[in-house]
């Protein structure tokens, strides 16, 4: 019953309250924009509780519409990531050469 009605989250937001400020504010700003205090949050799981029991359909969802701005690169094909590999190897191999012509 504790754990349905949001016992061991009042019991975190009490510990990060007096452990941690910064990380209390930053994980439960919601629950203190509504006000709602570690305290309060058996009646405020009770009160959900209570509107779910009078209408338990669910509500309407909103259309969400996706950002068709990404695309995805093309694979590379095999004789394209042996090519890649060797020019970072090439390029490893000159950068190892110039270090060992300075020295």
């Amino acid at each position: 019953r504790e754990r349905i009605f949001g016992g061991h989250v009042g019991e975190y937001m009490e510990y990060l309250e007096e452990e941690d400020n910064q990380k209390y504010k930053e994980c439960f700003a919601s629950y203190i924009e509504e006000g709602v205090e570690p305290d309060g949050l058996e009646e405020l799981y009770e009160s959900v509780h209570e509107a779910i029991r009078e209408d338990p359909s669910p509500s309407a969802k909103k259309d969400i519409s996706p950002d068709k701005s990404y695309k995805r690169k093309a694979k590379l094909s095999l004789d394209e990531r042996k090519a890649r590999v060797q020019a970072k190897k090439d390029a490893k191999i000159a950068e190892l050469e110039a270090d060992s012509d300075d020295e």
